[in-house]
């Protein structure tokens, strides 16, 4: 599953919040294991069909409808799995 490196920094810094809240703040973070929760939490964000995707890919995916008109009025980028 391919991740992304901007959503990698993210998901660094919510996994880390974790670790900051009143019940978990006693824990002592495992640095292998907040990453690794960060790894799972940018494959989930990086679903397409999740709607996550950057402000360049909508404009990328805006353009390819717009260009393909009414050639296509089935057309998705992704299976819907929803």
């Amino acid at each position: 599953m391919a991740l992304r490196e901007n959503g990698m920094v993210l998901s660094r810094e919510r996994v880390a919040q974790a670790w900051c809240q009143p019940k978990t703040s006693h824990i002592t973070m495992i640095p292998e294991l907040a990453e690794e929760f960060a790894i799972i939490l940018n494959e989930v964000w990086s679903q397409p069909w999740l709607g996550n995707a950057t402000n360049e890919e909508l404009i990328e995916e805006l353009k390819t409808r717009f260009y393909m008109g009414s050639n296509a009025p089935d057309y998705k980028t992704t299976n819907d799995n929803g």
